[in-house]
C-alpha cells in the first residue's frame, strides 16, 4: 500500500492486489452534511445527486452508460463527514474506470438538472419521513446536538433544499471539493506505475485553493442535554423510542473500546436483545457507537407496543446502568474477535477493501493495513472498555419517544 501526493495537491491511495479478479477505485471527500451551513442543509446530498448527471464533456445517460458497461458496480453516498463516489472494474479496464470516475467529478451543474433532482430528492425526503424509525431519529439528532452541526440532517429539509440555487451549490463545490478535501483511492489488481502516470497526466489541473472556515465544526463539546421528548401521532400502532448519550471521538486512543462496549449492550447478540426482544417485550432493541472528527455518541433505540412502552424503557436503563457488570476478559475477547472477522471479511474484495481504506484515511489522515485496523481491536482489554464507561457512564440520556 501506498500514498502519494500529485502536483495539485490532490492524494492517491494505492493498495495493489495481484491475486484479485477487479479493481475498485474511489474518490473520498472530506465534507458532508456538518460542513455545510444551516441555511444550506442538504446541499452536500443535492451535490452528490448532480455528479451523475454529467460533465461538460460526458452528458448524463453517456455517464450512466459508461459506468454500466464498466460493470454497474458504482454508487455514492454522503454522511455528516464524508462524501463518496466509487466504481469497480475488471483490472484491464482500470484506465477506463478512473476517467470516467474523474468525469464524474467534474459536474456540469447544469440549471435544467436542478430542477429535475430537486423534484427526486423532495420524493426522498417525502418518504423517509413517513417512517418512524427516521422520524425519531432526525428529532433526536436534533435535540441531542442543538445547533452544532452534527445535528444536520443528511438530506436538508424540504424548505432548505427547495431554497438552494446553482450558486450556492456550485459555491460549496469549489470550496469542499479542491486537492485538499479529495482523496482517490484504488484497491485490486492493476499497474501501479500505469496508474500514478494516469493520476499525473489527468489530475494535474485539480483545484487546489484555501480550506473554507467551517461553520462551527470545531465545536468540541456540543450540547447533550439530558430529555425526554414526547412526540404524538394516531396513526401509528408502535412506538418509537431513539436515544443518544456521550460517546468518544474517531481520534480518541479508546475508539475500538467504546464500540466494543456499544457491542455488548447492544449489538445483535448483546444485553438488550436478551433483555427486550428475547423475552418479547420489544421487536427490536439497539446501542451504537458512532465516532467523528472532534466528539462521538451512543445512539440507540426500541420498538414495542404502547402498552409496554414503560416497563421497556425501565429494563433499557437498567441494562445501561449494569453496563459494568458486561465487561469481563472473555466478553471483551469474543466481541474483539467478532469486530474483526468483520473487519477482515469486509475487506476480502477490492471494494471492501476501498471503503475500509479511504474512510480510516478521511478520518485520521493516516493509512492502516486491513491487519493493523483488525488487530486495534483486538488489543482491547476489559480495563479499556471500563475506562470507556468511566469517561461515558451512559447515564444522560436524550430521550425521544415517538407513537401514538
Amino acid at each position: 500500500m501506498s500514498r502519494h501526493t500529485l502536483s495539485s495537491g490532490l492524494t492517491v491511495l494505492l493498495e495493489r492486489d495481484p491475486d484479485a479478479q477487479s479493481v475498485a477505485a474511489g474518490y473520498f471527500v472530506n465534507t458532508g452534511a456538518r460542513d455545510e451551513r444551516r441555511g444550506e442543509m442538504g446541499v452536500s446530498h443535492f451535490l452528490e445527486h448532480l455528479m451523475f448527471k454529467g460533465s461538460e464533456e460526458m452528458d448524463a445517460q453517456t455517464l450512466s452508460e459508461q459506468l454500466d458497461d464498466l460493470g454497474g458496480h458504482s454508487n455514492a453516498f454522503t454522511g455528516e463527514e464524508a462524501t463518496v463516489y466509487h466504481a469497480a472494474a475488471l483490472p484491464e479496464r482500470v484506465l477506463e474506470l478512473l476517467h470516467t470516475l474523474t468525469q464524474l467529478m467534474r459536474p456540469a451543474l447544469r440549471e435544467s438538472d436542478l430542477s429535475s433532482e430537486r423534484g427526486v430528492i423532495l420524493e426522498e425526503i417525502a418518504m423517509y419521513a413517513e417512517q418512524p424509525s427516521v422520524r425519531v431519529t432526525d428529532v433526536l439528532r436534533a435535540d441531542y446536538w442543538g445547533e452544532h452541526p452534527l445535528g444536520h440532517q443528511v438530506l436538508g429539509t424540504a424548505a432548505t433544499v427547495s431554497a438552494l440555487t446553482r450558486a450556492q451549490i456550485e459555491g460549496y463545490w469549489r470550496e469542499h471539493y479542491d486537492a485538499a478535501h479529495v482523496t482517490l483511492a484504488v484497491v485490486g489488481a492493476f499497474d501501479e506505475a500505469e496508474v500514478l502516470r494516469w493520476a499525473e497526466a489527468n489530475l494535474s489541473d485539480w483545484p487546489n485553493r484555501p480550506s473554507p472556515a467551517l461553520p462551527s465544526s470545531s465545536v468540541s463539546e456540543p450540547p447533550h442535554p439530558a430529555a425526554l421528548h414526547r412526540l404524538s401521532d394516531p396513526s401509528l400502532s408502535r412506538v418509537q423510542v431513539a436515544l443518544a448519550c456521550t460517546g468518544l471521538g474517531t481520534r480518541h486512543p479508546l475508539r475500538e473500546a467504546a464500540a466494543i462496549l456499544a457491542d455488548l449492550i447492544g449489538g445483535e447478540n448483546g444485553a438488550l436483545y436478551w433483555a427486550l426482544v428475547d423475552t418479547g417485550l420489544c421487536d427490536s432493541a439497539d446501542l451504537a457507537h458512532l465516532d467523528y472528527r472532534d466528539c462521538g455518541v451512543f445512539e440507540g433505540g426500541l420498538s414495542c407496543d404502547p402498552e409496554r412502552l414503560d416497563e421497556a424503557l425501565g429494563v433499557f436503563e437498567e441494562v445501561l446502568a449494569g453496563a459494568a457488570n458486561l465487561i469481563t476478559e472473555d466478553a471483551v475477547r469474543r466481541a474483539a474477535r467478532k469486530a474483526a472477522v468483520s473487519i477482515l471479511l469486509r475487506s476480502e474484495t477490492p471494494q471492501g477493501r476501498l471503503f475500509a481504506l479511504g474512510m480510516e484515511y478521511l478520518a485520521l489522515g493516516e493509512v492502516r493495513s486491513t491487519a493493523e485496523i483488525a488487530e486495534r481491536y483486538m488489543q482491547v482489554t476489559a480495563a479499556d472498555v471500563r475506562e470507556v464507561l468511566r469517561l461515558c457512564p451512559l447515564r444522560e440520556l436524550t430521550v425521544v419517544v415517538l407513537g401514538p
